[in-house]
């Protein structure tokens, strides 16, 4: 997985949990530019996990504060290593 389908992939599940449009997303925008209450900013990782195939560990949660740091997570994830390290 790259950026982009780490972009596609987490615009489309904010969509899906907010039942808006996609929204245009750059790694910079924060989770919290995206109108999504806690709950839903968890139902929309869970829909992204469910779509990678694969869980997040429960501790990146407390560090992830933007779109890129989620998309980070995600393809570290998707190449079965742990995010934050290289």
């Amino acid at each position: 997985m790259n950026l982009p389908e780490a972009l596609a992939l987490v615009g489309e599940a904010a969509a899906n949990v907010s039942h808006r449009e996609p929204q245009p997303l750059t790694p910079e925008t924060e989770l919290e530019e995206l109108g999504l209450d806690s709950v839903q900013l968890l139902e929309m990782i869970a829909v992204a996990e469910q779509r990678l195939g694969q869980r997040l560990p429960d501790e990146l949660f407390g560090r992830v504060r933007t779109v890129g740091d989620l998309c980070e997570a995600l393809m570290a994830c998707a190449r079965g290593t742990r995010a934050g390290t290289r």
